[in-house]
C-alpha cells in the first residue's frame, strides 16, 4: 500500500511519497505541500513505485505458469 503525506515540521507542511518495500516503511520527499510541483512529484513516485510492482507480479505470474505447467496439475 501506497500513499501520499503531510507533514507539518515547524509550522510547515510537506508533501511525501509514502510506501512499503520489503516490509520496510519508505518516504520520498516531494516539496512543500503548497506547492503544485510536489504533487506531480508524488504522482510520479507512485508510478515508478507501481511500474516496479508490476514488473514483479509479472515475473511471479510467469514462475507460476511455468510450475504449473511442469506439474501437470
Amino acid at each position: 500500500m501506497a500513499t501520499t503525506v503531510i507533514k507539518t515540521i515547524r509550522n510547515q507542511k510537506y508533501r511525501y511519497y509514502s510506501y512499503y518495500d520489503n516490509r520496510k516503511k519508505c518516504e520520498r520527499y516531494c516539496g512543500l505541500a503548497s506547492d503544485i510541483q510536489s504533487e506531480k512529484k508524488a504522482l510520479q513516485f507512485e508510478l515508478e513505485h507501481l511500474k516496479e510492482q508490476k514488473k514483479i507480479l509479472y515475473k511471479k505470474i510467469i514462475e507460476i505458469e511455468t510450475k504449473l505447467k511442469k506439474t501437470n496439475y
